[in-house]
Parts: structure tokens; C-alpha cells; sequence
């Protein structure tokens, strides 16, 4: 009943927008004027609706609400003319008039699109269907036939040496005789050979100097391509000159550490390169920044050494304005002696950051977390990073959190062997390290936990990044009676929650393609896999590890039969864990345009304990629900096939869950999205033999994934974006099978707040 109530109130919503669109749609419409109502694209007599063309259009019909009724325009409307700056002008939308100025325009970027793809006889035709005050708009397209490539010359102007490379380029080209026209290649082509001729040494070249010449014959539909590249053209008195194009030798490397205009008088020299300093004072350490340059006197110019050399500078964080600047110290017919110029002005060295968020549900508990940071770039003048984070949280109930850690990020790799000789030196490294104290307060328990992490990482290309974490070590003290766990996750053990020590190393994987410059499809790839408690279990029995034992003394089993073997650590019994862990974590973006996108997530893990431990640690394992997951159930109660209680909180073993968000711009700086979430948590049967229903089993999958929907509204201020999402759990696997559409209401749902977007 609550659904229909819903449906009829959305529908009587729309209606109204309708009649007030249609009452006044002609009110800010002059004579002569037609309001633009639809965009049509009509390729031989049949509508298409390929994205990528309608948005080279020059004009937008006014934008519709739920693509039903133009809601902005209906506000902007019901305006007074008499009023500049009402509220409902300010947020509604005017009417977009036809104007057949931009409609020209508009017929030629289609056809620009056409040609560009081949179609080199494409015609496209605008029309308009007028009504009253209304005006639809239709391009019409004759494509033609594709043109293809009859022959390819390659031309170049006298240059023995760039020949030789010019040559050696094309026999790898992918322009072919017999192939289909398409200027993307061309373009594709002539950056390929650009880029190879910079690496050579030609230190002025850029692809500007590379052109074709196209002769085409119409009967045949196909064309002869002639790429040519032209000699440096100067000027002397008003004669054009022709020049042969030069490379260029590094002559030396001057690194300034502030603005070339400024004062500087100090100068040292290391590993070829002179830096350049005011005050009398080293602001940087010089080794690290050494390690960043690739330019040496005496180098060939290289545009890619250039490019990278740009790159590792700017990672480390340290300057606010970086160039490389090259100046000719002296030339000859065929090459010219270089001066690389490298200026880095230093940017603040302190930065703050605060974060919070909070959750509500009337049934569940509320809550709010936060956290501050400080950091600073340069603490040991090595471009080193520094943060020191707490983070806090707390629900009312006698349930806090409270953490303190410390990390630290040198741009270079700190070890004991060279491992420069593995990685290349064009990959852009880190060493860090990492320390952190955590305290975990229940009514039932207080959970100390102290960690520290020593690791790698670096980038292999733009868009793959590497993480090694070599030694990641974490000791957990408890305080509590672990009898009186019997309803908290870790029911499974007792022994979670005793004194113990997890010992791990940890690799990951991930890939991210998106270019913030340029509105196309991306994807991100996140692999994981970590490891603990091997190297400790292999030593046990030589060095006579302690085992775990009753109050007579006896040895404690585990459930394979195996003893527990203990660390003494602070003159304390400590269990030491064993476990593998692997997730996947994958998301793809559509961006349907600037204002709207779909951003799709899926996600799975996996976590299994053996050897010296049958429970893998609590904060280990995964948990369901929250601002960024299940997002109709708060963190941590978000049971499988278990009744859940308010005081309860689920880890699993094994997680799968997936998202799907349509994300849509709703006035401005407001944005807003509507989404679907879908997964659970589970036990693997091999470390639950206790409580049979948490365990996981193909056979119930499809019964055991709960469901949620919802919507949220996102501002972006500029430096961040503050979320809110509310979701509302529809499928209850506990609860029932079917999707409970009863539960679309404010009384079950789930309000999660933010900061950025969920992934």
C-alpha cells in the first residue's frame, strides 16, 4: 500500500510539472522565437542514437526531470519578468531558443565527425518542425561510402641521419595501403613517430612539423596519403629560411631550487648536475633529488627522460611549480650543445586535514567518526612525508574507538641490497613506514592493538602502481572476560580475543586509467593478497615455541587436532595467527557526459586461517555494510544467514558484493545518485564448525544476498565532496527471499554521511 502511495504521489508530481510546463512554456518565447524541444539525428531516413554525436551538437534541449518533464524550465517560468535575480530564475533553468547560427555549426561538426572516420562525402542536412512556439530540430546524413588508402608515401626533406630514423619508424607504421581512412589513426601515427624522433635527440622537433598530403579520387573512393615532414623553417631579414633539423647534447644541468630570477649564489655539484641555492643554505636533500633527474651532461636529448624526469619531481609533493627548460649554449650546422635548466619552486611544507562522518537508523545505533591529520613534506629535507593521523568514533552505547598513527613516505628505496638493479630506475619509488596504537572499547571487552609496517612502492607506467609490504606486524592486547563473547563476531574463537600477534607480509596490484583531462570510459583494478604467521610457524618446533595449555596444564587442541603455539612478549602469552587472504577489488565508470555518469563495482575476498590459528584475526576479516558498502545496514551488522541483534558485530571469511550508481548533476554544485547494492559475508566451513548457518554454500547463495537500494545527494566543495546516502535493505535474507518493497520508507532505512563518493 505504501509503494502504491509512493508511485501515485511520483506520478502526480510529474503530471503537475507537466501542466505547468505546457501553461507557460511560451511566457519568456518572443515572436519569431521557437523553444528547442528535441535534438533528432537521422542517418538515411533512420534515428541514431550514437552518444558521441548528439554531443557535438551546439545546442541542448532544456534538461528534463527523471527524462520525463522539464522541471527547470517549468521554475524559470513561474517567474516574474520584472525580476532579474529571483530565486526561481536562480534556480531554474531559461528557455533555449533555436538558433540556426549554432545549428550551422552543429552541421559541421557531423560532418567533421563523418569525414574524420572516412566518410569524406558525407552531406548532413538541418531541419526544423515548427509548432506554435515550439521547434524540433533534425540533422539529416547522407554518409556516402568509406574512402580506403590506395597508396602511402613517406616523404622527407633532406636529413641523411632523420632519414635513416625516419625510415626505420615507418616500416612499423600502421598506416597500410587497403585500409579504411580514419584521421584518429593518422593522428595516432604522427604522435608515435614525433615521440620516437624527440627520443633520438631532435630537441626542437614536435609533431607540427609532420603533415599529410591526401589526393583523392571520388569514382574509386579511395585516396594516395603522402606524410611529409618539413625542414625548420627561420626568418633573416625578411627571407624564409630553411634549416635542417639539429640534435641536441646536454652541455650541464642546472637544478634551481627556487625561481631562476631569484638571487642565487650558492652552487654544488653531484652526480653530474650543478644545484643551484640561495642563503647559503641546502634546503633539499640533494642525493634524493639526484635520484629523481635523469638528464647527464653529456646525454643525447630524450623527450621520455624529460617526461619522467617531470613526473618523479612532481610526486614528490615538495614544489608548487616545476620546469624544464632547455637553452642552446652553442651550435653547429648539424647539432647544438644544451643547457637543461630545471626549476623547482618549493611549496608549503604543513597541511591539515579533518574528516568526519555519521549514521543514523531508528532501530540500529547511531554514530559518528572523524579524524585529523597533519603532515609535512620535508621533514628530513629528503622530500620525505610525514603524518601523524587520529581517528575516533563512537555510538552512544558505551561503544568508542580511538586511534593514533604515525606514517612516513621516503621517495626512494631504503634497503640493504641495491634494488635499483631489479626495478627500473625509471620507476617512480617509495619506502614506507608506518606505526600505529588503537583502542577498542565495549561494554564486554577493552582490545588494544599496536602495529607497525615496513614496505615498497612504486610504478612501473602511468597507470600501474605496486605495493610491497615486506614486514607488517601487529600485536593485540586484550582486557576481558572471553567467556562473555558469545554474542560478539568472534564467537567462532575465544582466542581472537587473548593476547596475540599477527605477523604478515602483503602484495598489491592496481590498475587505474582515468584521465581527469579528457571525459572518456575508465576502469580500476585492485588485486590483493597477503600472509601471516609462516616463517614463525616453521621455526616453532626448533626453537621449542610455547603451546597453548589448560589451568592442569594440558595441551589445548584446535579442532584439526593441532596444538597452539605461543610468543612470550612482554613476559606474556601470545598466539601468533596463520592465515592467507586474497581480494579483487573492480570498478568501471560510463560517462555518459559531463553531468552523468554509471559507476559499477565488484568486489570479492577471501580469508583462510590454518596451521597454528582456526579463526582469522577480527579486524582482519571482512565486514558488510556502511557508508561505502551495504549501504542499507550500518558497518558491522550485516549477518549472512544469522538473526542479527544491535550489539552483535559480523565479520566473515568470505565477502562477495556489488554496486551499481547512476550519478546525475542536479543544480550546480549539487549532485545527486540513485544506486543498488548487493552481497553478504560468510564463514568457510573449514574455520566454522560451531554455527553451520554463517557458513558459506553455492547451494544458498542466491538465498543469502541481501539488497538494498537508495539514493544520496553529493555538494562539491571544491577540495572535497560532502555525501549523504540512504538506503533501504529490501532483501533481509534472514527475514525473506523476495524483495520487500514495503521497506522503501524512513522508518527502515539507513542514513550514511561522507566525504567523497563511495567508490
Amino acid at each position: 500500500m505504501k509503494a502504491n502511495i509512493k508511485i501515485h504521489s511520483l506520478f502526480a508530481t510529474l503530471l503537475l510539472c507537466l501542466i505547468l510546463t505546457n501553461c507557460s512554456s511560451s511566457k519568456y518565447v518572443g515572436e519569431g522565437q521557437y523553444l528547442l524541444t528535441k535534438n533528432t539525428i537521422l542517418e538515411s531516413g533512420n534515428k541514431i542514437k550514437n552518444k558521441e554525436l548528439y554531443s557535438l551538437l551546439k545546442q541542448q534541449p532544456n534538461k528534463k526531470f527523471l527524462g520525463i518533464a522539464p522541471l527547470y524550465l517549468a521554475l524559470y517560468n513561474l517567474s516574474s519578468p520584472k525580476k532579474e535575480t529571483s530565486i526561481l530564475k536562480k534556480t531554474g533553468k531559461a528557455p533555449i531558443l533555436l538558433n540556426y547560427r549554432l545549428a550551422r555549426k552543429s552541421v559541421t561538426q557531423i560532418e567533421l565527425y563523418y569525414k574524420n572516420r572516412g566518410y569524406l562525402d558525407v552531406n548532413v542536412i538541418f531541419n526544423t518542425i515548427n509548432k506554435k512556439h515550439k521547434s524540433k530540430a533534425i540533422y539529416s546524413i547522407v554518409s556516402g561510402a568509406k574512402y580506403k588508402i590506395a597508396h602511402v608515401d613517406f616523404a622527407l626533406q633532406e636529413n641523411l641521419k632523420l632519414k635513416t630514423i625516419f625510415d626505420r619508424l615507418t616500416v612499423d607504421s600502421k598506416i597500410k595501403s587497403g585500409q579504411t581512412y580514419n584521421f584518429k589513426e593518422l593522428e595516432e601515427e604522427r604522435n608515435r613517430i614525433s615521440l620516437e624522433i624527440q627520443n633520438s635527440g631532435y630537441y626542437q622537433f614536435n609533431k607540427e612539423y609532420i603533415y599529410y598530403l591526401a589526393d583523392t579520387n571520388q569514382a574509386t573512393k579511395t585516396l594516395n596519403l603522402n606524410l611529409i615532414i618539413k625542414n625548420v623553417e627561420t626568418t633573416s631579414d625578411g627571407t624564409i629560411l630553411k634549416e635542417p633539423h639539429k640534435t641536441g647534447f646536454i652541455g650541464e644541468v642546472n637544478v634551481y631550487l627556487s625561481t631562476l630570477e631569484a638571487h642565487l649564489n650558492d652552487t654544488t655539484k653531484l652526480n653530474g648536475l650543478n644545484f643551484i641555492y640561495p642563503n647559503g643554505k641546502v634546503p633539499f636533500n640533494l642525493n634524493r633529488l639526484s635520484e629523481k633527474i635523469l638528464l647527464r651532461t653529456g646525454m643525447l636529448y630524450n623527450k621520455s627522460f624529460v617526461d619522467i624526469t617531470y613526473q618523479s619531481l612532481s610526486e614528490l609533493i615538495n614544489f608548487k611549480k616545476i620546469s624544464i627548460e632547455f637553452v642552446t649554449i652553442e651550435r653547429t650546422d648539424k647539432t647544438a650543445l644544451l643547457s637543461a635548466n630545471i626549476s623547482l619552486l618549493p611549496g608549503k611544507k604543513i597541511a591539515y586535514s579533518i574528516e568526519a562522518e555519521a549514521t543514523s537508523n531508528p532501530i540500529l545505533n547511531e554514530g559518528i567518526s572523524g579524524s585529523a591529520s597533519i603532515s609535512h613534506y620535508n621533514v628530513f629535507k629528503g622530500s620525505e612525508h610525514i603524518q601523524l593521523t587520529y581517528k575516533g568514533s563512537g555510538n552512544f552505547n558505551n561503544i568508542s574507538e580511538n586511534g593514533l598513527s604515525l606514517n612516513l613516505s621516503i621517495p626512494s628505496l631504503i634497503s640493504p641490497i641495491k634494488l635499483n638493479r631489479v626495478l627500473n630506475k625509471n620507476s617512480r619509488t617509495k619506502t614506507i613506514l608506518s606505526t600505529s596504537i588503537t583502542k577498542q572499547e565495549r561494554p564486554q571487552f577493552t582490545r588494544n592493538s599496536i602495529t607497525a609496517s615496513y614496505g615498497y612502492q612504486w610504478k612501473t607506467k602511468q597507470s600501474y602502481q605496486h605495493k610491497l609490504a615486506l614486514f607488517n606486524f601487529s600485536y593485540v592486547n586484550f582486557e576481558g572476560d572471553s567467556t562473555d563473547l558469545s554474542e560478539i563476531s568472534e564467537y567462532l574463537i575465544a582466542k581472537d580475543y587473548s593476547n596475540h600477534l599477527i605477523p604478515t607480509s602483503s602484495y598489491t596490484f592496481s590498475f587505474n586509467n582515468q584521465n581527469i583531462n579528457k571525459l572518456k570510459n575508465h576502469t580500476y583494478l585492485k588485486l590483493h593478497i597477503e600472509s601471516s604467521g609462516n616463517l614463525l610457524r616453521v621455526i616453532a618446533k626448533p626453537l621449542n615455541f610455547d603451546q597453548v595449555t589448560d589451568s592442569s596444564g594440558e595441551l589445548v587442541l584446535q579442532e584439526n587436532g593441532k596444538p597452539t603455539n605461543t610468543v612470550n612478549l612482554w613476559n606474556k602469552e601470545n598466539i601468533f595467527t596463520q592465515y592467507i587472504k586474497a581480494s579483487v577489488d573492480y570498478r568501471h565508470y560510463w560517462e555518459v557526459n559531463k553531468k552523468n555518469n554509471i559507476a559499477f563495482r565488484a568486489m570479492g575476498g577471501l580469508i583462510y586461517a590454518y596451521g597454528n590459528t582456526s579463526q582469522a584475526p577480527f579486524h582482519k576479516k571482512f565486514i558488510a555494510g556502511g557508508t561505502n558498502d551495504l549501504r542499507g545496514w550500518k558497518a558491522f551488522n550485516r549477518p549472512t544467514g544469522m538473526l542479527s541483534t544491535t550489539d552483535t558485530l559480523y565479520t566473515g571469511g568470505l565477502k562477495l558484493l556489488s554496486s551499481l550508481e547512476y550519478r546525475f548533476n542536479v543544480v550546480k554544485k549539487l549532485k545527486g545518485a540513485v544506486f543498488i547494492d548487493a552481497g553478504n559475508i560468510w564463514e568457510l566451513k573449514i574455520n566454522n564448525s560451531k554455527y553451520s548457518e554463517a557458513n558459506f554454500t553455492w547451494g544458498n547463495l542466491k538465498n543469502e544476498i541481501a539488497i538494498d537500494v537508495g539514493f544520496g545527494l553529493r555538494y562539491d566543495f571544491q577540495y572535497f565532496i560532502l555525501r549523504t546516502d540512504i538506503g533501504f535493505p529490501i532483501r533481509e535474507p534472514y527475514q525473506s527471499k523476495r524483495l520487500q518493497w514495503d521497506k522503501v520508507n524512513l522508518n527502515d532505512s539507513q542514513l550514511n554521511i561522507g566525504l567523497g563518493y563511495p567508490f
